[in-house]
């Protein structure tokens, strides 16, 4: 481990270390108390909250491949799923092993959609060829080496939140660039800061949970089998996911938009989950009366 070992014990408090998976490893126990449910999962609502994560990037993933998109764009939703996965098993054992394979995902699903983002040439070859990738690949390589050597959560969440912020941005300009009277414009747009949204205000119940854990564990007991309602840190799994999953659809749209053609694509943003597909012949007439082509 490293000199940040239990870094967030103030969350612990009285909570059992140890249980069916062995002693508690990881440098974060969340403010749900262990093994209340059942003896062979630590944080039940945490880690269950992590199955529609993985259902919802299983269904981006078989999207893609069914409506003929590029497949580059399936490994984004690939990525959700594998991210759910691994925090369903962080939060089943606390063990490191597996924060890592919860943490370190996160930083690989982003930097593969910053790749993404910045191949923004016509045309689907990759703009830089193989350059791209090994920049993509070295910069995971050192955020991993590093984390291990240096097991701070904060480190991590500094890590992701660059590289989040940065393809976020870049993603809003070239959002900004489409054709004015695009419809995809507006789809983009609409579901992009739906996506967005969302994300942030399960970032700030999650920290909210963290700030008030003593008191919302009060709460908790008060209301016995309702008290799954009130932990915060699975309305983070489940709004991050389906903020991703909306983040993604958005970004798909926004990447043909530029290297294909702002009338070849679409997806239905009034669906609660929407997905790109190609626009028929007779729908592609329609989009281009109602905009212009590049």
């Amino acid at each position: 481990m490293g000199a940040f070992d239990g870094a967030f014990d103030n969350l612990r408090g009285d909570q059992i270390s140890s249980g069916f998976w062995g002693e508690h490893t990881s440098t974060i126990d969340w403010c749900e108390k262990n093994y209340v449910h059942t003896p062979y999962i630590a944080e039940t609502v945490n880690t269950l909250t992590n199955l529609p994560s993985i259902l919802l990037g299983l269904y981006g993933f078989f999207s893609v491949l069914n409506n003929g998109l590029p497949k580059r764009f399936a490994y984004c939703y690939l990525g959700l799923s594998l991210i759910g996965i691994g925090s369903f098993g962080f939060h089943m054992s606390l063990r490191w092993e597996w924060q890592l394979m919860d943490e370190l995902p996160m930083i690989y699903v982003v930097s593969y959609a910053a790749f993404l983002i910045l191949e923004t040439s016509p045309g689907l070859e990759f703009r830089y060829g193989i350059l791209g990738p090994l920049v993509m690949i070295a910069w995971d390589i050192f955020v991993t080496t590093s984390y291990i050597y240096l097991p701070n959560p904060v480190y991590h969440q500094i890590a992701f939140a660059i590289i989040l912020i940065t393809t976020t941005t870049r993603t809003a300009y070239l959002a900004f660039k489409l054709p004015p009277n695009h419809p995809s414009k507006v789809k983009i747009g609409k579901t992009m800061a739906w996506g967005v949204v969302t994300f942030a205000v399960g970032f700030g119940i999650w920290n909210i949970d963290n700030i008030f854990c003593n008191q919302l564990r009060v709460i908790r007991d008060a209301i016995g089998p309702l008290g799954v309602l009130v932990e915060g840190h699975a309305y983070w799994h489940l709004m991050t996911g389906y903020g991703s999953f909306l983040i993604f659809t958005a970004s798909i749209l926004l990447h043909l938009c530029i290297k294909v053609s702002p009338d070849a694509y679409t997806f239905d943003e009034k669906a609660i989950f929407p997905v790109v597909y190609p626009v028929k012949s007779d729908d592609r007439r329609k989009v281009k009366q109602n905009g212009h082509t590049q």
